[in-house]
């Protein structure tokens, strides 16, 4: 497998100018006026910067990545080596870590671009790879809401083609949960894929890179399972006996991915998929810590690093759950959201949450599946065709966006022409993205960035609802139900709109945002 970085923990680095470090206890941190922080589960980057009456435990996540730090707008910093309890009352941070972890409490770093910056340098220097270039300059198509748990040779085809004949452009095809036997046994279901080498063979003919989903978990009683078992290769519990957990499919046992037989099998397993049947990358789903902790293991969040750490030697990649993984080159999905506008887990919420993975150090984001994860909506009387269009237009100018539920399935006519304009500017912007990944993999800097980490100190902490693409394109998709205009916060200087006009900053603007319109804007000069 390929080397991954070390993290510098406190025993490395021991205390530097200006940290205090504190031991298994609370730490009472006053806010200074006017500070703002941010940091900590990516799945609360809607409430953040924090506010009083927040309240975290980072050894759960909520499903989604997660960095052991807290920043603020005042170049001050958090770190620790282990998850921490956090909570934002009274004008005070309140920070709590079990007897065996320290927290570390440092500033001086002037502001927000100021500190991450330092972190970054200090914690988790950028990697240097980045991910496959193609997930940044095409869209994603993931199978998961058309096929649910019984994906066929023939609908994978088939959606490859209706790709193509709506005029959509080719990128990424996911076969996702399902394409296989039992869990563990990473071979193609011999009833559903008659020939799984000719598929992938077609879909590379027709522009596709293909990735198969997978998880650490192997299903009970099965034969991959008493092989693995017999084998030591399952994490086990007090008595012994393979462990047996629930998780969002079922009841599974765990592969043990602190045992290096354990990650020579499964990539063994994989080898054989990319040589035998041309498979390009995968979808490492699952991994989550809390997970780990239900099964009774010590030390949950070191399944979550290993798992990230498995998929380092796969460019083409994807992953949900994420610890320790900040500067790492592997491409991070937000969890799953709902059909929805509002929320924690709405339409509203997809920008906060990649600007939070931003300023956590993880630059290579893809918002979830365009209109929602959660495919109960798909079809039934609560799908909003207007809501779709805004969420294909909100992700197109992220770093990557991904398709699931097929829009020339759902849409009229007309909102399908819509969906079909913002993959291709997503396409059009490619060499772009690919250039500030490119960037982000040597400096470390994020891919996307909010106005208060672009423009310090001015007064943007709180602008959620639109983000920079890079330093120099602005971008402000709308986000309510029924808005065919927008209000949007220019930043300083002279910005040229999507429709040609040329507006000054600072300044409050309202723009007309008709459904055909996603309103973005370059700086000039």
């Amino acid at each position: 497998m390929t080397s991954s970085p070390a993290f510098l923990t406190m025993s490395d680095i021991g205390r530097r100018e200006g940290e205090n470090v504190t031991l298994g206890a609370t730490v009472r941190l006053p806010i200074e006026d006017g500070e703002y922080w941010w940091g900590g589960a990516t799945a609360d980057g809607i409430e953040m910067p924090f506010t009083d009456g927040y309240r975290a435990d980072l050894r759960d996540l909520g499903g989604n990545q997660g960095m052991p730090m807290l920043l603020s707008s005042k170049g001050r910093y958090i770190w620790s080596d282990r998850p921490f309890a956090i909570e934002m009352a009274g004008g005070e941070l309140l920070l709590r870590a079990d007897v065996s972890a320290g927290i570390i409490v440092g500033g001086g770093h002037g502001d927000l671009p100021g500190v991450y910056r330092q972190l970054a340098e200090d914690r988790f220097p950028p990697d240097g790879r980045m991910p496959d270039p193609l997930l940044f300059t095409a869209p994603q198509y993931n199978l998961w809401i058309e096929t649910l748990f019984e994906p066929t040779q023939q609908n994978v085809l088939g959606y490859a083609q209706a790709v193509l004949d709506h005029g959509f452009p080719p990128g990424i095809l996911m076969i996702d949960d399902r394409w296989h036997e039992e869990y563990g046994q990473w071979t193609f279901h011999t009833g559903r894929f008659p020939d799984p080498a000719a598929m992938v063979a077609r879909l590379h003919e027709m522009g596709f890179k293909v990735m198969l989903w997978l998880v650490p978990y192997v299903t009970p009683d099965s034969q991959v399972f008493r092989r693995l078992r017999d084998d030591g290769l399952l994490i086990r519990d007090r008595r012994g006996r393979p462990a047996i957990g629930e998780w969002w499919n079922g009841f599974g046992a765990a592969l043990d991915l602190l045992k290096p037989d354990a990650l020579r099998w499964l990539s063994g397993e994989l080898r054989r998929l990319r040589q035998d049947i041309g498979v390009d990358g995968f979808k490492f789903d699952g991994g989550e810590a809390a997970f780990y902790a239900d099964l009774g293991c010590p030390d949950p969040q070191a399944y979550t690093i290993a798992w990230n750490r498995f998929g380092l030697p796969y460019p083409l990649n994807e992953f949900r759950d994420a610890w320790l993984a900040a500067g790492l080159p592997l491409a991070q999905r937000q969890r799953d959201k709902h059909h929805a506008w509002e929320g924690r887990d709405g339409l509203a919420s997809l920008i906060p949450n990649a600007l939070a993975q931003a300023l956590t150090g993880h630059a290579y984001t893809c918002p979830d599946m365009i209109g929602g994860g959660e495919y109960q909506s798909f079809g039934s009387a609560d799908f909003d065709p207007e809501l779709f269009v805004r969420y294909a237009q909100a992700s197109a100018l992220f770093p990557m966006m991904q398709f699931s539920a097929a829009p020339w399935r759902l849409l009229p006519a007309e909102h399908l022409e819509h969906c079909r304009s913002a993959a291709t500017l997503h396409e059009r912007f490619g060499p772009e993205i690919l250039a500030l990944a490119k960037d982000s993999s040597r400096t470390g800097d994020p891919i996307m960035r909010s106005l208060e980490f672009a423009f310090p100190g001015q007064g943007y902490e709180r602008v959620i609802d639109q983000f920079l693409l890079g330093p120099d394109l602005l971008v402000a998709p709308v986000l309510v139900k029924g808005a065919t205009s927008r209000d949007v916060t220019l930043p300083p200087g002279v910005w040229q709109a999507d429709d040609g006009a040329l507006l000054h900053g600072p300044d409050v603007v309202t723009v007309s945002a008709p459904l055909s319109r996603l309103p973005w804007f370059r700086r000039q000069g």
